[in-house]
């Protein structure tokens, strides 16, 4: 693993990490979701690496290596929402230097960047991989925003902000029958549900800037004339598990599958994996999951 760097035109810099091959037969750029980091995903980038695939994966701002220390976790900068599709543009560019198939995925968070992506950066990837997504709360969105706006400024920028994460976050583990932690909308499995409760970079809680930068760029995406933008020449496949509350249990997923498809993009595919929840990668059945991307990757 080695750690890569993007510098943006505001010279603000965005690192990430990258698992490298020799005689590599396409990359793999990858962002990550809310409250976790790059250096989790090691166990796919080796895997993917095992069938050829170079992989890149981007840490968002105030996560992973862009957090020195965990103080400085959740923080995000102004604009940290179009600064990072930004980010992600200029990875897969860095990516593409090798004269590869380059595709370009995103889980949860990172698949609202993807998302942004397409619309900003149409055909900037050969092929999309959307993981943890949904879509079609584009108005729920816009007035969240709005309040942000109202209730978040200078003051509490980088504080962390309970009623945003309450707001944001804390349906989803109300959607589990029993839960046996706070986090039991993440997987079934256990050892990851605990692994995530131990880890001081994972689950940290929200500052107020984030929620405004990322409501803000959440306002955004799901509006019409951005969707628009939308190549139909794209290749996607979005993959999500029955069960995750953040794509309601299929619905959100199968409404951004269909809006794609209505809006004329020809090539959209869409797998929902039973007994699966948020993070289908990290399910016991995480090599189904592992083998239907490689296969995406390298078709």
């Amino acid at each position: 693993m080695e750690v890569f760097e993007i510098v943006l035109n505001t010279n603000e810099k965005v690192k990430g990490a990258k698992w490298l091959v020799k005689n590599g037969k396409a990359n793999f750029v990858f962002i990550t979701g809310m409250q976790e980091y790059a250096t989790r995903y090691e166990r796919l980038a080796n895997y993917l690496n095992e069938k050829g695939i170079n992989v890149w994966i981007l840490d968002h701002f105030g996560q992973g290596l862009n957090a020195p220390t965990e103080d400085d976790l959740q923080k995000w900068p102004k604009d940290a929402f179009d600064k990072i599709v930004d980010a992600l543009y200029l990875t897969i560019q860095e990516a593409k230097k090798n004269g590869l198939p380059t595709i370009q995925g995103g889980h949860s968070m990172g698949s609202f960047t993807t998302q942004a992506r397409l619309e900003k950066y149409p055909l900037a990837a050969d092929k999309t991989l959307i993981i943890g997504s949904n879509g079609g709360q584009g108005a729920l969105m816009s007035i969240a925003a709005v309040l942000a706006k109202m209730l978040i400024h200078k003051s509490n920028w980088d504080k962390p902000n309970k009623f945003f994460t309450d707001l944001g976050l804390g349906g989803y583990n109300k959607q589990i029958k029993n839960p046996r932690t706070g986090v039991d909308w993440l997987s079934y499995n256990e050892k990851n549900v605990d692994d995530y409760i131990a880890d001081p970079y994972l689950g940290h809680m929200n500052t107020g800037g984030f929620w405004r930068e990322f409501l803000k760029g959440m306002a955004q995406i799901w509006k019409k004339k951005n969707m628009k933008k939308v190549s139909k020449d794209e290749i996607i496949f979005i993959t999500s598990g029955e069960e995750d509350p953040v794509g309601q249990n299929g619905k959100g997923v199968k409404w951004l599958e269909k809006t794609y498809k209505d809006l004329g993009v020809q090539n959209v595919t869409l797998k929902l994996y039973p007994h699966m929840r948020h993070e289908i990668h990290n399910e016991d059945d995480y090599l189904q999951v592992y083998e239907d991307w490689a296969q995406f990757i390298l078709d």
